[in-house]
């Protein structure tokens, strides 16, 4: 994989993505990183900070960050109108598929994205507990079931790029009917990297 515009990597924070090496990814093409990945990989071009406590946490913290942090406007932190007048509370890594779209990126790597999983490990966060990451933040099986769904949605709104999610080899993964949704095998992506 080079280093293209139209190629970008989103980290999001499900714990499927400790199965790589983030630091493997620098370089390959613009990173989005999500919320509190600033915590523990510094090498993201963008980060997309959508929950206050976060966005007080970046803020506050005296990191000299490389990147550029984005914090969303108010309107943004919920599906888009044109989906549905209901408009449930967005999350960061829809936020940061959204700003590398808007950056003209075609193909999209999605790491972490884990309410794409089947069981438990889809509603589970690598920072889960963690300051700014208590019960009021964790996801539930029910918010599966509305991500999915918006996710379609975006997906074929924007049917000029491809939307890859990246899990480990083997993982049990839910069905998006979308014709420009596809999953990678992280063996197989790691492969991409490197080649």
């Amino acid at each position: 994989m080079s280093y293209q515009n139209k190629v970008a990597i989103i980290i999001g924070n499900g714990t499927s993505r400790r199965d790589i090496d983030l630091k493997e990814l620098t370089g390959q093409a613009p990173i989005y990183g999500c919320n509190a990945l600033y915590r523990d990989f510094d090498d993201w071009d963008y980060l997309v900070c959508f929950d206050q406590g976060i966005v007080t946490e970046v803020r506050n913290s005296h990191y000299p960050f490389k990147g550029t942090v984005i914090v969303p406007p108010a309107d943004l932190h919920f599906e888009d109108a044109e989906y549905s007048p209901q408009r449930r509370r967005s999350n960061a890594g829809m936020l940061a598929m959204r700003e590398a779209i808007q950056r003209k990126s075609k193909i999209l790597y999605c790491l972490g994205f884990d309410f794409l999983l089947e069981g438990e490990v889809s509603v589970d966060n690598v920072y889960k507990n963690t300051l700014n990451y208590g019960p009021e933040t964790h996801a539930n099986m029910s918010d599966n079931y509305y991500r999915i769904k918006y996710l379609t949605w975006f997906a074929e709104k924007h049917s000029d790029c491809k939307l890859i999610f990246v899990f480990h080899d083997g993982s049990k993964r839910k069905t998006v009917y979308a014709e420009n949704v596809y999953y990678m095998d992280s063996s197989v992506f790691l492969n991409k990297l490197t080649h």
